[in-house]
């Protein structure tokens, strides 16, 4: 089966597989190890036979009333700090934690080699200043750094933060030029904007909901307008793209574009999709959310 999206889903160079899907779960696998995990949009059967998946070394369930929202069972036993994938030149720690993620969301790949076209096509990569806000365990802030930008990586999560330094130094890229930032995106903003920073690259995955180091409460229908206008003070005249993602229920890609057009840029090239991993059993796209790409640079 061949994929419609307009991005295909990048395979090659990637120690992960989403090795079925169906019955609201996804069967993955992350380098030596494979992981059940819910997925509400999977209502279709599963392909693999019931013996692929007890092969699983561990299953995440949500529960009513954890605050994580669900726990694990472990099949196997893993390694106690996790273990390194590849993704081409990049490596990544990756380990099951309490909320059901990994340290890395694979649907966020077809965008990774994105990210790294546009610094290295601007012909000055070395003088592009990226910001990745809401970072996470900084894959996204990887494929500008390996490009050549200099980043700056800005999460609430202290160990998100230190998680994205370690993958950083993994990949061999700790002389690469990226300042690592624990602080609540709403007030970075406002401070970069009274320190006069502007970046020339923007990169935006907010969650649904969060808390910020203080306790901060962010709610994306009602913070996402308020974080696009903060953006736009810290944009820089001429900038050279930017990224927004979302998994939140009621947004789609179409959505993120409306937000780009109304705050940030009028011209420019635009590409809306949604997220997905490819399903290697059943030959059919998983959807996880969606994104909205924008480019000063013409098509390749």
């Amino acid at each position: 089966m061949t994929s419609q999206h307009a991005t295909p889903y990048p395979l090659e160079g990637f120690d992960y597989r989403l090795l079925d899907s169906g019955d609201f779960q996804k069967l993955e696998q992350f380098g030596p190890h494979r992981f059940i995990r819910p997925a509400p949009q999977a209502i279709w059967p599963k392909t693999l036979p019931a013996a692929e998946w007890r092969n699983a070394d561990g299953k995440y369930e949500y529960f009513k009333g954890k605050e994580t929202g669900g726990e694990w069972t472990l099949f196997g036993k893993l390694p106690k700090d996790g273990w390194e994938i590849g993704f081409q030149d990049l490596r990544f720690l990756v380990k099951p934690t309490g909320f059901g993620h990994i340290g890395l969301f694979p649907e966020q790949a077809l965008n990774w080699n994105w990210i790294t076209d546009q610094v290295l096509r601007s012909g000055r990569p070395e003088e592009i200043n990226v910001l990745n806000i809401f970072g996470y365990t900084g894959a996204s802030t990887l494929a500008a750094a390996r490009a050549g930008a200099r980043v700056t990586h800005v999460d609430a999560s202290k160990a998100s933060v230190t998680w994205g330094r370690t993958n950083l130094e993994v990949s061999g890229l700790a002389d690469r030029p990226v300042r690592w930032i624990v602080d609540d995106v709403i007030k970075f903003l406002t401070r970069e904007h009274k320190r006069g920073r502007k970046y020339d690259g923007l990169i935006l995955d907010p969650p649904s909901f969060g808390r910020g180091p203080g306790g901060e409460v962010w709610k994306i229908e009602n913070k996402l307008s308020e974080l696009m206008e903060l953006s736009k003070n810290i944009l820089s005249e001429k900038p050279l793209f930017l990224l927004l993602t979302t998994h939140s229920p009621g947004f789609s890609g179409l959505t993120m574009k409306n937000m780009l057009l109304t705050y940030l840029v009028k011209d420019g090239r635009f590409e809306t999709d949604e997220m997905y991993i490819h399903d290697t059993a059943s030959g059919l796209d998983l959807p996880n959310g969606f994104y909205s790409r924008w480019s000063s640079l013409p098509a390749a």
